[in-house]
């Protein structure tokens, strides 16, 4: 009976298989981030219990073993996924795969040498057992798409059958960023997102889509086809080892046991080894020793198919060029920011080796800073990473590390602090983020303040908030000081006096902070803590446009559109809004397409664009956009005239599960035009589309 009871508890194992490919080393055109991509995805996958293989730089010659790869590790798994990082284009419809050494000398050399996704999906797609995740990081721009025929990006496209789920970095026929750092900005958030315990696969998708849209600034808008039925669970919450307890103010919380949870599961030796040399006097060295003497062949058992595949590579090491040409720019790195201020890339660009200079910025600078200072961290050392954009997996290391070297160092501490919170360690996030303010580090006090405002890890609490922001602002925080006059203008924390708030924010503008500028151009257009003036208001969004507040450009273009403060001028008020959509705004799309529908003053209607622009909108999470498309398939008014019901009805749905004001009237008078089972099979594919993709 014991051995049955075995035997069927291992029959009904769950097995979790994946192939993860990094193509890179491209004659025509090499990427720099495949490589660190597919070495991020397959150790978080191994992390999780996955079997991986993985391929770096897949040639013609062997797509057939990558082929038979699928067809022997893939098959019959309960969980499979492929992943592939690198080149990829169009033709006719087909999505095609590149392996590094395509020939490029015509259009037919590159279609032959290509790898027809469609083949490698038909391997997988009728196993009758298990889910299968076909993940895409591959519309990287490319310029063999000026051949005849060729077309950047991944054509739209389904498995047909079984439950195989289909995840491509951005939208049908656009470009996916390879990223100025050392990973793109979808593998990054994929990999944070497969960390996080509790997320059903489409939870998984849905939190990728958020954090890449805020890192691209809207710029690339992940997406998923498919349909899968049952719900599977990357990593089961409660599932992980015991986690350290944060002890009441006592400093209980130590740095080796925050390491060691998040690198307990890892398949890399070097983990273990790095952790027994910081730590050598903690209670875990011993198991850290015991388990850095893996042998590879003990990793190669758990399905690792290059050796050493998985070590961590310091961010700050110059990777190996591809060619001559890359030598250059791999020399350098430029740090990923993205958000409501643009920031020229001069000011981002950092160098990998710094000068040899007594007390200069190579004394200052670790590998901490370089993966997790954020870049409204006026004591930040380097320009920072915006949030969407940090590593989770290879920050907490980093910064772990660092800060066991310098453990009073406040703004590593800080660092530590926001890669926690960014993991959704709330609580450990909190400890970090006190030792932090307790030395009067000011970007500390702000997060605490945010979390407490926001409600992230804890019940929203104004007045702690508030506490926070005010010890930070006589530091000279300008995020401080505008969030104080925020509070006062909202009554949050503290007794409603606008005019009071208009002090703090004119405060924080002075200084030349574009949000704060914004800010104050809101109160003057709205009166609220001042006389209302147009004039006023319009002169403070020029100057934080200026800056490079996109809220800001948006709200100057639609000055000139209104002529609020301004001499009337559309066509300039439409470029503005142009202008800050490609600066990732996600309302500016909504408010040029109201132009381009019926076309105004030197601006000519153009419905597709408007169309295009309605849908980027709405992408980019202006919920409002969703009614605007709705109206606008209700009208005809993207088809010469002609409605079209459907859409006007799924869009309308939308917007009511959003709660835009006025969308349920018009779902009630576009129903009325559609009979009971077209607005039932309607209702579903807005299921699916919420289930996929959130509200």
């Amino acid at each position: 009976m014991l051995f049955l009871t075995a035997f069927s508890q291992m029959a009904h194992a769950e097995r979790k298989a994946a192939i993860v490919v990094g193509n890179g080393e491209y004659e025509f055109a090499p990427l720099s981030n495949p490589k660190n991509d597919s070495k991020l995805i397959a150790a978080t996958l191994t992390e999780l219990g996955f079997d991986v293989l993985l391929f770096y730089d897949v040639k013609k010659a062997a797509v057939g073993d990558l082929e038979n790869a699928i067809r022997s590790h893939l098959i019959g798994a309960d969980l499979a996924i492929l992943y592939y990082a690198g080149h990829a284009l169009q033709h006719e419809g087909r999505s095609l795969l590149l392996p590094v050494d395509v020939r490029t000398g015509s259009a037919k050399e590159v279609i032959d040498d290509a790898i027809a996704l469609n083949d490698l999906i038909d391997i997988v797609k009728n196993d009758p057992v298990g889910v299968k995740l076909i993940i895409l990081d591959a519309c990287r721009n490319n310029p063999l798409t000026t051949e005849k025929g060729l077309q950047q990006g991944l054509a739209n496209m389904e498995a047909g059958a079984g439950q195989v789920l289909i995840a491509f970095a951005t939208g049908a026929g656009e470009v996916a960023y390879d990223g100025t750092g050392a990973n793109s900005p979808y593998s990054l958030a994929l990999a944070n997102a497969l960390q996080q315990p509790g997320l059903d696969i489409y939870d998984t998708f849905r939190t990728v889509r958020g954090d890449v849209r805020l890192a691209t600034n809207g710029s690339q808008i992940p997406w998923i086809t498919g349909s899968i039925e049952t719900k599977f669970v990357l990593k089961p919450a409660g599932s992980e080892k015991p986690a350290p307890v944060v002890a009441g103010g006592d400093g209980a919380l130590t740095i080796d046991q925050v390491l060691w949870y998040f690198i307990q599961d890892s398949a890399d030796p070097t983990d273990f080894e790095r952790f027994a040399k910081a730590f050598p006097n903690s209670t875990l060295a011993a198991e850290a020793v015991k388990r850095s003497s893996l042998e590879v062949a003990e990793l190669q058992q758990r399905g690792l198919f290059v050796s050493g595949a998985l070590a961590a590579t310091p961010i700050s090491t110059e990777p190996p060029p591809s060619n001559e040409a890359n030598a250059a720019a791999g020399a350098e790195f430029v740090f990923q920011q993205a958000g409501e201020r643009a920031v020229s890339e001069t000011f981002r660009i950092w160098p990998r080796k710094m000068p040899d200079t007594q007390s200069g910025m190579k004394s200052l600078v670790t590998d901490c800073d370089l993966y997790a200072a954020d870049p409204n961290d006026p004591q930040r050392v380097v320009p920072g990473v915006t949030n969407g954009l940090v590593n989770i997996r290879d920050g907490l290391r980093s910064c772990g590390y660092a800060l066991a070297a310098d453990p009073n160092n406040p703004r590593l501490q800080f660092q530590l602090a926001r890669v926690l919170e960014i993991a959704k360690r709330y609580d450990w996030a909190e400890h970090f983020y006190q030792l932090a303010a307790t030395q009067q580090y000011s970007a500390a006090l702000v997060n605490l303040g945010y979390m407490a405002r926001a409600g992230v890890g804890r019940e929203v609490d104004y007045k702690r908030a508030l506490d926070f922001y005010m010890q930070a602002a006589p530091l000279g925080n300008l995020r401080a000081r505008t969030n104080v006059g925020t509070a006062y203008i909202r009554g949050q924390g503290v007794p409603q006096n606008p005019e009071e708030g208009i002090l703090w924010y004119r405060l924080a503008a002075s200084s030349g902070w574009s949000n704060a500028i914004t800010a104050l151009g809101d109160s003057f257009r709205r009166g609220t803590g001042v006389k209302k003036d147009d004039v006023e208001a319009t002169r403070l969004y020029a100057a934080a446009a200026d800056a490079g507040q996109i809220d800001a450009m948006t709200n100057l273009g639609r000055a000139y559109v209104g002529g609020l403060g301004v001499e009337k001028d559309v066509k300039r008020g439409f470029d503005l809004m142009i202008r800050a959509t490609e600066m990732g705004n996600q309302y500016a799309p909504l408010y040029a397409a109201r132009i381009l529908v019926k076309g105004e003053g030197k601006v000519r209607p153009d419905a597709n664009r408007a169309l295009s622009l309605l849908e980027l909108s709405a992408r980019r999470g202006f919920e409002d956009a969703y009614l605007e498309l709705a109206k606008g398939y209700a009208a005809g008014s993207f088809a010469r005239g002609k409605p079209d019901l459907r859409k006007a009805y799924f869009n309308a749905t939308l917007a009511t599960r959003f709660k835009v004001e006025e969308a349920e009237q018009t779902k009630t008078s576009v129903g009325e035009k559609l009979d009971a089972a077209s607005r039932e099979e309607i209702e579903k594919d807005v299921e699916l589309f919420v289930q996929q993709n959130g509200l």
